[in-house]
């Protein structure tokens, strides 16, 4: 029996036109040739004003092929390509405006790597005229990049909004020669340090998000904030979800983030009551979920009356 061939790694590099994407993998594929002999398949499905210049390409073991429309991007055709150029990897050169679910790729290729570039000076204007695009391209990358600059200071009044959308993306920030640093390094807003720690109302976003990134800095701490309480027939009688209600892109994706509370201290808890709650947080594994999931054990809850939490706490900017 023929030994089956190894799979292909591929790699995805998305992004609105101008946003530094043919740039970028020129810059990559120039590194990568200085230490490797890497023959390359790029796939590019768009046509910027930066071009691949034929003694580039020759330097660099590099296939270029280009695709005019979706439809031309076929995978019967992406193998005869592939059989033309024998490549030890694909790169694909995106157009930011196709809809990616009726991309069929090769058997051969394995996906290893989604990308998505933004350019740091039109990134504001997307994301408040075309944000569930901009959602859609965060949600399937590993890697979020803002070309162009070299501060993150305009991207800072999005930062829970990206990172609701996806917590498990990088978020970075490069200048034009592509030398970058990690978004979002800042201080968060709340003392995290001490063995309690008190969340204002604006606090509670970066909190959760962060919750999930440093899991070392809110093991066994007590936790002291003020939240909506949701109780749901799937929970036990004395459990409640403590959160907020939280609009991240549009009014269809409004959703509950907030934490289980595995004990109500005999009281009987409302539906949607705004509740102070004052628990031990402690971190313990979900089969649902596959990983460790932030649980909270009370030692202090106070329905707090005149205050009301369960309106929606609008992160779009809108």
């Amino acid at each position: 029996m023929e030994e089956q061939r190894q799979r292909i790694p591929v790699f995805f590099v998305d992004g609105f036109l101008d946003s530094g994407k043919t740039s970028f993998i020129i810059d990559t594929i120039k590194n990568d040739s200085k230490d490797y002999n890497v023959r390359s398949l790029l796939l590019c499905c768009e046509q910027g004003e930066v071009e691949y210049e034929e003694q580039f390409l020759k330097d660099t073991l590099t296939t270029v092929k280009y695709f005019e429309s979706q439809d031309e991007f076929d995978y019967r055709k992406i193998s005869e390509y592939i059989k033309e150029s024998n490549p030890d990897r694909v790169i694909v050169e995106l157009n930011g405006m196709w809809d990616l679910t009726k991309i069929q790729l090769p058997r051969i290729l394995q996906v290893v790597q989604f990308m998505t570039l933004f350019d740091a000076q039109t990134f504001p204007e997307y994301f408040n005229n075309m944000r569930q695009m901009v959602v859609d391209m965060i949600k399937r990358s590993s890697v979020a990049c803002f070309t162009k600059s070299t501060s993150d200071d305009f991207i800072k009044p999005y930062e829970s909004a990206l990172k609701l959308a996806s917590s498990k993306c990088m978020y970075m920030i490069a200048d034009k020669d592509f030398q970058g640093h990690p978004a979002f390094e800042e201080a968060m807003p709340y003392d995290w340090e001490g063995d309690t720690i008190t969340l204002k109302d604006d606090d509670y976003p970066p909190f959760y998000i962060d919750t999930f990134e440093h899991k070392e800095r809110y093991e066994g701490k007590v936790l002291d904030f003020d939240c909506v309480a949701v109780k749901s027939k799937i929970l036990a009688k004395n459990q409640f979800i403590a959160g907020r209600f939280i609009m991240n892109c549009c009014a269809n994706d409004i959703q509950l983030y907030g934490f289980l509370v595995d004990g109500d201290l005999g009281l009987k808890i409302k539906d949607r009551a705004t509740m102070h709650v004052k628990a031990k947080i402690e971190y313990v594994w979900s089969d649902e979920y596959k990983e460790e999931e932030l649980v909270l054990k009370p030692i202090e809850l106070i329905e707090v009356r005149g205050k009301d939490l369960s309106k929606v706490l609008d992160l779009t900017g809108n």
